[in-house]
């Protein structure tokens, strides 16, 4: 099961235009609020995390760690992704992916989605927390990150600690209709 969300993972960066992506900011209201899903959903699992550990390890003074990190090592230190998904998904980002921070995402979301059932059973209903950063990439969302903001051209999001993200809105629906409506309010 695990192999194959990581393989679709996989495909569906693949099937990313990514150039699009670096040239178009038309997705820019969507984009942010996709981002901002993703990091109340990271936070979350970050909450979880923080339960078991002793001293905390997430924070902004860390940036291997926060917002963008290999959460999946945190869960199941030992998984590994299959090592040609892996290669796979390195060979197409190093020839359409002119940005090490989506390379390191896209790594990062291919780790989780190896991981096995089993190492997720224990936190219930918690929500995949990848979904909305793919999402992002394939809906065009070029971004950047500068003096504590992760910037859409005509949007940007405030990136703070994982703590002032756990408690935001979730966004209810991620399906296109509703991230184009917002495009165009």
């Amino acid at each position: 099961m695990s192999n194959e969300r990581a393989r679709a993972m996989v495909e569906k960066v693949s099937a990313i235009d990514w150039r699009a992506a670096e040239e178009s900011f038309e997705h820019g209201t969507s984009s942010a609020r996709l981002m901002r899903e993703y990091l109340r959903r990271a936070a979350v699992w970050v909450q979880e995390l923080q339960k078991a550990q002793p001293v905390p390890f997430f924070d902004v003074t860390q940036p291997d760690r926060w917002p963008f990190f290999d959460l999946a090592a945190y869960v199941e230190p030992m998984a590994q992704p299959d090592s040609e998904l892996a290669a796979q998904l390195e060979a197409f980002l190093a020839e359409h992916s002119s940005s090490p921070l989506t390379g390191r995402i896209c790594q990062a979301a291919l780790n989780w989605a190896s991981l096995s059932p089993k190492s997720l059973a224990g936190f219930g209903d918690l929500p995949d927390p990848f979904e909305p950063l793919l999402l992002v990439f394939e809906r065009n969302g070029a971004f950047w990150i500068e003096n504590g903001f992760i910037d859409f051209v005509a949007s940007r999001v405030r990136l703070g600690s994982w703590e002032d993200h756990v408690a935001a809105e979730p966004l209810l629906s991620l399906d296109r209709a509703t991230l184009d409506a917002m495009d165009q309010a």
